[in-house]
């Protein structure tokens, strides 16, 4: 039912690793068929990636190099970072594919009851769209002569595309702008991707009920670079019960004190993340 999809920098690997042990105590019970890691570096960083890391789930993973997407990418890692992210959906022919970021880790046990609804819809809700992306609403909305108001929860990683919509999206989108959509998407520059699939569903769809409820059950708590100071808050949210996933911004982590990334570690190895005490 559920594929899982990460885009990740050679940077990245140690904490990949982190995110594939998650992966394998927490994610046993969602229909994974594939687990696809796309590699936006060098080529021989897939030479690093070691299946083994995901453990019994070691047989669902592709390691996908950038390069077999047959397009140009460019200087930017955050642009082509979100144009891989939707090209590892259209690879899909499962359901769904979550997407995540390297850094997102896995603490609480998913099951598919919990995620699709019964009528066979992703329990992610609805969110206002942050002010800070009116530029990209603006792009969206000129793209498909719409007026978007919403954005589909939980307004990032993890999200959850329905693989066909995808698919139609870039069909629709290529043959719409006169581009190849991956080259169009990245000269946009600064469009982002669950934000224009948002705005393709309801260009298409008029809405996102068709596939999205207008419930949400995925409560990930992310500390990013500017939140350094909200380290013991953020870190109590994650202690919830709720909370479905983790993560660090790797900038972040930086800037962490030696005792607050050995509270984080803790934490993991509380959950089962037994590699945790690896970060560097």
């Amino acid at each position: 039912m559920i594929d899982i999809a990460t885009v990740v920098f050679k940077d990245e690997l140690p904490i990949l690793k982190l995110q594939a042990k998650s992966i394998e105590r927490y994610c046993r019970n969602i229909g994974i068929r594939n687990i696809y890691v796309i590699v936006n570096d060098d080529e021989d960083t897939i030479h690093q990636i070691d299946a083994g890391w995901w453990g019994e789930a070691a047989n669902h993973v592709l390691v996908v190099p950038r390069s077999a997407f047959s397009t140009q990418f460019v200087q930017d890692g955050w642009v082509s970072q979100q144009v891989l992210k939707i090209l590892a959906a259209s690879m899909s022919h499962n359901t769904w594919t979550m997407v995540l970021d390297a850094k997102t880790i896995f603490v609480k046990d998913l099951e598919l009851k919990d995620i699709i609804d019964e009528q066979g819809r992703a329990r992610v809700g609805t969110m206002d769209i942050y002010p800070v992306f009116e530029p990209t609403r603006l792009m969206v909305n000129q793209t498909y002569d719409i007026d978007l108001q919403k954005q589909l929860g939980p307004g990032g990683v993890p999200f959850l595309f329905q693989n066909d919509v995808v698919r139609l999206m870039i069909a629709d989108t290529t043959f719409k702008m006169k581009q190849r959509f991956p080259l169009w998407f990245q000269r946009k520059g600064r469009i982002t991707e669950f934000m224009l699939y948002a705005g393709y569903l309801q260009y298409r769809f008029g809405g996102f009920e068709t596939f999205y409820s207008p419930e949400n059950v995925l409560f990930p708590v992310n500390l990013c670079h500017s939140e350094v100071d909200q380290f013991e808050s953020k870190l109590q949210q994650m202690k919830q019960d709720s909370t479905i996933t983790a993560s660090i911004h790797r900038n972040a982590w930086k800037e962490l004190t030696d005792d607050q990334k050995q509270q984080y570690q803790h934490f993991l190895l509380d959950r089962g993340i037994f590699c945790a005490w690896e970060l560097p």
